[in-house]
């Protein structure tokens, strides 16, 4: 019976997936599309150590995808288009911008451990008419992707920090329903394609110098010292401990999380506990004091003003107006 399960499994991933930023990716029992506004599909992916995931895809026409791997790791191999030949290997934390036209290749996933990928599929028209009055703003080849040019495949992996894994987190855990659920989630999308466009913009324009680009063990370790980073929120270790726990020195430490997180060690730690406050404090079952307490801070009054400065509103008024909304 288990052999007979394998086999329908196997077969049935040997259709080619179909993207469409109407209907998202079709094709595998594996991705759960969620149709939010005209050119705006999330679509969920998540596989199981119990579950292998290799299909297929071709593309002739193509929507502009925005992907996020929130866990595991999964392979994507080129076998024709401008991108032949070659592959990407996304982990936890990898996300990227693609638009791919008139290209074929292989997705993977392998049982070792459990994944879940998000992508954002949209529509050149749907973003175009943001960019409508500013459109010179955008990088040449992605004003020519909105406008309708085919001949412009873009393949652009930003980096990963606190925010997006925040909103990345409220997708999947969002609690609402009905109306209301959409309501949320078409937010926090709106938002990671905000945020994730700034940063393609601000990578694609800068004029600063380059830093020497860290080979993918040096990023492992970077992604394990951001792990180490905020495991106790309460007692951080300092860069000289962290570069030792890591085997690394503090310089290429510190422009390790500038490459990988795109802020400073400092930045990325108060990121994350902003963030990690706005969600106890959204759930509504701690006070202010204790949230504080919790992500680090000994002084309310600290705590208080670095929230307003992050959020733009008191944490007590934040806490007031989310239990409202919970109240039955």
């Amino acid at each position: 019976m288990k052999s007979d399960i394998t086999q329908n499994e196997s077969s049935q991933q040997c259709t080619p997936l179909q993207f469409s930023a109407k209907s998202g990716i079709l094709g595998s029992k594996y991705f759960k599309n969620i149709s939010l506004r005209p050119g705006l599909t999330l679509t969920i992916s998540r596989t199981t150590t119990q579950s292998v995931l290799k299909v297929p895809f071709d593309r002739d026409d193509a929507p502009i995808q925005f992907g996020f791997t929130y866990s595991g790791k999964n392979r994507c191999s080129f076998s024709g288009g401008t991108l032949r030949n070659q592959s990407d290997e996304m982990q936890t934390g990898s996300n990227g911008i693609f638009y791919l036209p008139k290209t074929c290749g292989i997705i993977e996933r392998s049982n070792d451990e459990s994944s879940c990928v998000l992508g954002i599929i949209v529509s050149p028209k749907f973003l175009r008419d943001y960019f409508m009055d500013n459109m010179d703003i955008l990088p040449k080849t992605f004003q020519k992707t909105l406008e309708g040019c085919k001949n412009n495949p873009m393949h652009w992996f930003g980096t990963c920090n606190p925010t997006k894994l925040h909103l990345l987190t409220q997708i999947l855990e969002c609690q609402h329903t009905g109306g209301v659920r959409k309501l949320f989630v078409e937010g926090r999308v709106m938002d990671l394609l905000a945020i994730q466009l700034q940063d393609y913009i601000r990578s694609e324009t800068s004029k600063c110098p380059r830093m020497h680009p860290l080979s993918t063990e040096e990023v492992e370790r970077i992604r394990t010292a951001g792990k180490i980073l905020v495991s106790d929120l309460e007692n951080p270790p300092s860069i000289h401990e962290l570069a030792n726990h890591i085997g690394i020195n503090e310089k290429k430490l510190k422009n390790g999380f500038r490459q990988v997180y795109d802020t400073s060690v400092f930045g990325y730690f108060r990121e994350y506990r902003m963030q990690k406050a706005h969600d106890l404090l959204q759930q509504g079952n701690n006070n202010v004091t204790e949230v504080a307490y919790t992500v680090g801070y000994l002084s309310l009054s600290h705590f208080s003003q670095a929230f307003k400065k992050r959020f733009g509103i008191l944490p007590k008024e934040f806490l007031t107006r989310q239990r409202l909304l919970l109240a039955p």
